[in-house]
């Protein structure tokens, strides 16, 4: 057996639930080592190609006897699969999800073990992706499996399993949305949800997020001569204004305080930044590239607006800065109600699970809860999985080495709850 928290002797439930639990525990070992093997297969974004996990999932889900799999794919190299488990007649429609690549490993001298090597240290499980999100993927295949198995349950569950959501899933779920491939009642997206801790919280509310660049305009001339006029440079004028926006550009924001308190807008100013050309040229050019989390309420028409305003008021207060802003995309935030019934089967199998009631609360990132519900019309709680938030994104990547046998348990409990009812 792997090494496992909060392992409870679970009362109260129902001979389905038992059932399942029964196969979960005899295939803890398995969980953890297919976890490993989806780690060990590489599958960053950029350049991204989830063709090999994909495949390896493909095959795992055959071997556990689960057969109805779709492959979509709007290009080749990106496959998006839909895993379909049918119950015993009618009822509702329950989605799992996860996506299947990741961010690329970075900076390797910072990596303390290979990414790609996903080793147990500590009764910890490392490796790229590990919490964000192979873990999830692997704890939805066995609990899948987990209801195939048995009989009695109404409806349908589905896995989905998207292609290129650490770009912005324009491949992945976007496509497959906007293609009308997603149909549910409620979906579960297997996002880390934790901050502070692992299991943390459910996270209800996947913020929104407006990026966008300014472009800062100056004098390009011979830099040798600069010091004889009055030119403008562009990089000392973005430093400035980059200074003025990450110290000003949260109080330009409207909006209201959510109702579940917690975080409102986040802004992230400079995430990128270009300026110059070479040396002996005075910069006449720059520009730098920012991100605004939003909260529901805000739109990025709405967070443009203020941009635009807070602009004109730093070329007010400065005379040398010419600026422009680029908007590259946005999207609102969703939110499903925190007394939904899929939030609260999350909390009827969680408190069996890991002995704790889990609250719901705004989750910081933007998820594939947008495609799935302001696209699809589908009603998801847009972050509940293993691991925490910020571990992921980042070297030595790692989650509890039992996570994967806490999750499968939690997803298949939960599933049997909101599809019983």
């Amino acid at each position: 057996m792997p090494v496992l928290a909060n392992v409870l002797v679970v009362t109260d439930l129902t001979p389905s639930e038992l059932d399942v639990l029964t196969f979960l525990e005899a295939t803890a070992d398995e969980q953890l080592a297919f976890a490993r093997e989806l780690i060990a297969t590489p599958s960053p974004t950029p350049p991204g190609d989830e063709r090999a996990v994909a495949l390896l999932v493909r095959e795992r889900l055959e071997r556990l006897g689960m057969s109805d799999i779709t492959e979509l794919a709007a290009v080749p190299e990106r496959p998006n699969l839909v895993v379909r488990v049918p119950g015993a007649g009618e009822g509702r429609n329950l989605i799992l999800s996860g996506h299947l690549d990741t961010k690329p490993a970075g900076d390797m001298s910072r990596w303390e073990t290979d990414p790609w090597d996903p080793v147990i240290r500590d009764g910890d499980l490392y490796g790229l992706g590990s919490g964000d999100m192979k873990v999830a993927v692997a704890a939805m295949v066995y609990s899948a499996a987990a209801l195939s198995r048995i009989e009695g349950w109404p409806g349908q569950l589905q896995l989905v399993f998207t292609a290129d959501e650490e770009a912005g899933s324009a491949l992945g779920s976007k496509w497959m949305a906007a293609e009308g491939y997603l149909h549910g009642d409620a979906a579960i997206i297997g996002e880390p949800c934790g901050v502070l801790s692992e299991w943390e919280h459910i996270g209800v509310v996947s913020r929104g997020g407006l990026l966008f660049n300014i472009h800062v305009k100056g004098t390009q001339m011979h830099s040798s001569v600069s010091d004889r006029f009055d030119p403008v440079n562009a990089t000392v004028e973005m430093a400035w204004l980059i200074q003025r926006m990450h110290a000003q550009m949260k109080g330009y924001l409207t909006y209201e305080p959510h109702h579940l308190g917690g975080l409102g807008p986040t802004v992230n100013v400079g995430v990128l930044a270009e300026a110059g050309v070479y040396y002996g040229v005075y910069p006449g050019n720059a520009w730098f590239g920012c991100d605004i989390r939003l909260v529901p309420g805000m739109t990025p028409e709405s967070v443009t607006a203020d941009l635009q305003r807070f602009l004109d008021d730093a070329m007010e207060a400065n005379p040398r800065l010419e600026a422009e802003l680029e908007i590259i995309g946005g999207i609102e935030a969703t939110e499903i109600p925190f007394d939904h019934p899929v939030v609260s089967a999350i909390q009827h199998a969680s408190s069996h699970v890991l002995g704790k009631r889990l609250e719901p609360v705004i989750f910081p990132g933007a998820t594939d809860a947008y495609s799935f519900q302001a696209t699809a019309g589908i009603p998801s709680v847009a972050a509940f999985g293993p691991g925490y938030l910020p571990r992921a994104h980042s070297p030595n990547e790692h989650l509890a080495a039992g996570g994967v046998y806490e999750a499968s348990r939690i997803y298949a409990l939960a599933a049997l709850k909101y599809l019983a009812e």
